[in-house]
């Protein structure tokens, strides 16, 4: 295995390649320095996926990030490591003992996520911390209870899980399960101004997303309806984003949408990606110039590094299309293109390139 030294700089050296690639009107100049001071010295081991989070409609072209975090990874290491070192009660004394605990503590939890803020964040801030569940217990009969799942990311961002958030995550949970949808992930933002729980589902019809949303007493939904209506058939699965405090549900959800299985990359530009985006410039949620920008993600880039050869894969994972129910309030688009960071050997032996 490379040392945390080589893992911190291949990482980097993959950034700077993609910086090369990806169109400016999705990530410039300033985004990527951004982007670079969010992530500076994570030691990214080869097999770790990570995505980036493009506003559609916003002229600014800057980006998030977002890594998968195995707990066997050098990266999962670094985090337990930094929070034996942390003060004790801080955020990251928090993460780090949930990681080293995860196989334990957490059995019903597949791998964690981190997103960094790299738009608005600053360096330090806190990263965004979520947590999937794993597939062979999603189903709504053998779900973990909203409470224990709530306790545990809420612990690992330093929280304590109030009353109120507990009974929101309680309807949220129920209401996907009245649905016969299970929970995918579950995750909190400690670095943003406000506090709230984001719960995502796995696949489910987009009248199962409508009857969900009526069922939290969230609306009106006809915004929805007409948006599921404008855009049916140009997508393939839908997952529902629901956002909770200890007021009960937020005022924005989000619908992602996919062109093939979650947790599959489809390439924009060879998948089915081109009509969804433009009906979205239709709606006015999408700027031409990304869209276009989309349609040219490169689809699979190799990067020398040093003495190894490191292959990124990288396609668009879904496109999120957020709503708010506040009188006056806007939709909002997002895409998520993704890369999978693997070895040259393992990209060769699984494409036959």
């Amino acid at each position: 295995m490379p040392s945390r030294e080589d893992s911190a700089r291949a990482f980097a050296a993959i950034l700077d390649a993609l910086s090369r690639v990806i169109a400016p009107a999705l990530i410039d100049a300033a985004g990527w320095r951004r982007l670079r001071a969010a992530v500076r010295g994570l030691p990214v081991d080869p097999g770790i996926g990570f995505g980036f989070e493009l506003r559609l409609g916003d002229p600014a072209a800057g980006t998030d990030l977002y890594l998968a975090v195995p707990r066997r990874s050098r990266l999962a290491a670094y985090y337990v490591q930094r929070g034996k070192r942390a003060a004790t009660g801080s955020a990251a004394a928090h993460l780090g003992a949930h990681l080293a605990a995860i196989a334990s503590g957490a059995r019903w939890a597949e791998d964690m996520g981190i997103e960094f803020d790299a738009t608005s964040g600053s360096p330090g801030t806190p990263p965004g911390l979520f947590v999937r569940i794993r597939a062979k217990v999603a189903a709504a009969a053998s779900l973990p209870p909203a409470r224990t799942v709530g306790e545990w990311i809420a612990g690992a961002a330093g929280w304590r899980l109030a009353g109120g958030e507990q009974t929101a995550l309680e309807r949220t949970f129920d209401a996907l399960a009245a649905a016969a949808v299970a929970v995918d992930c579950v995750g909190v933002m400690p670095g943003r101004a406000g506090r709230a729980f984001k719960v995502v589902s796995r696949t489910l019809a987009p009248a199962a997303a409508l009857s969900v949303l009526e069922r939290l007493c969230w609306g009106p939904t006809g915004q929805i309806a007409a948006l599921l209506a404008a855009t049916e058939g140009l997508f393939r699965s839908l997952r529902l984003a629901v956002a909770v405090t200890v007021a009960g549900v937020a005022p924005r959800v989000g619908l992602e949408l996919f062109q093939g299985e979650p947790g599959t990359l489809r390439h924009a530009g060879v998948g089915d990606w081109e009509p969804l985006l433009a009906r979205l410039c239709e709606a006015g949620v999408c700027l031409p110039a990304k869209m276009d920008a989309l349609a040219a993600w490169p689809g699979r880039e190799f990067v020398f590094c040093g003495p190894d050869t490191f292959g990124v894969l990288t396609g668009l994972h879904h496109v999120k299309v957020s709503f708010d129910s506040e009188p006056g309030a806007g939709v909002e688009a997002k895409a998520y293109p993704a890369a999978g960071y693997r070895t040259f050997d393992t990209i060769r032996a699984r494409f036959g390139c």
